[in-house]
């Protein structure tokens, strides 16, 4: 019987698909642009509303001190007390020390085709890498949100498909592929394996409803959107307020009996050849 905190991480993703699939029904995809952008802004204005007082979420670019500019980041999550270069509305250009956390955001995440609306695989972890380098702090939360994505997650395709660009990333540490399926960086191995293998790795969780609560009959929300922002909310108290990381606000963002750790997808892990 899933908990009330379990049952809350399911709502999230019930929220978020039932909100796309609103302006969807509406403007379909003569509109590409602008329904692409209405899927980052219901993950802003959910971020605004959880996220503490202190912290602002807004979107736009990130220039160090030598000069050198990011490409347009879909969210950044920042400290509303460090400076900021410009600001209009939502819309902000900061200084890397005042940054918590950047999102890429997709509709849809596509491993066997380029789109012409939709960036593929690749490129979404390019601009990650090279936004992050940028920022130059491999400790903020650094991820990648869609919506849906066209490929089953196995272990085949992960080697065959994903492994190529992961294995050598360098800030990119989260990833939600669909309300299903989440990915995490882990700098010294899986908690599970490090004492014998500390290698930094990428490791694969199956969060979908069905594969949680060990019922195929099981069709509601998955917890791979819940989970991703559960990652994002301490890094952000670990950076802003430590303090409220206690036992209970654990049990909070992370629910799963035994951990997410129980639903991770053996021998899929991506070792990072390149971490920095």
């Amino acid at each position: 019987m899933p908990n009330n905190f379990t049952l809350y991480q399911q709502s999230i993703a019930s929220e978020f698909l039932s909100i796309k699939d609103r302006v969807h029904f509406f403007i379909g995809n003569n509109h590409h642009g602008e329904n692409g952008r209405y899927r980052e802004i219901i993950l802003i204005n959910f971020l605004k509303r959880i996220l503490p007082d202190s912290v602002g979420v807004g979107t736009g670019f990130v220039k160090n001190n030598q000069g050198n500019l990011t490409k347009q980041i879909d969210i950044i999550v920042f400290k509303k007390d460090y400076p900021k270069l410009f600001s209009e509305g939502d819309f902000v250009i900061l200084v890397p020390e005042s940054v918590l956390g950047i999102i890429e955001v997709k509709s849809k995440v596509y491993f066997s085709r380029r789109s012409r609306y939709t960036e593929n695989w690749a490129s979404n972890i390019n601009n990650a890498n090279f936004n992050g380098n940028i920022i130059g702090n491999k400790d903020i939360f650094n991820g990648i949100f869609s919506y849906s994505s066209d490929i089953t997650i196995d272990e085949q395709s992960i080697n065959n498909i994903l492994s190529d660009k992961l294995n050598s990333s360098d800030f990119l540490n989260h990833i939600c592929l669909n309300q299903d399926f989440f990915c995490k960086y882990w700098d010294n191995g899986n908690p599970i394996d490090r004492y014998g293998d500390p290698s930094p790795c990428y490791s694969f969780y199956d969060l979908s409803s069905s594969n949680v609560f060990n019922n195929p009959n099981e069709n509601g929300g998955g917890l791979a959107f819940g989970y991703f922002i559960s990652n994002l909310l301490e890094r952000v108290y670990r950076f802003t307020n430590p303090e409220v990381l206690s036992h209970q606000y654990f049990e909070f963002l992370y629910p799963l009996e035994n951990t997410k750790e129980a639903y991770r997808l053996r021998n899929c892990d991506i070792k990072v050849v390149n971490s920095i």
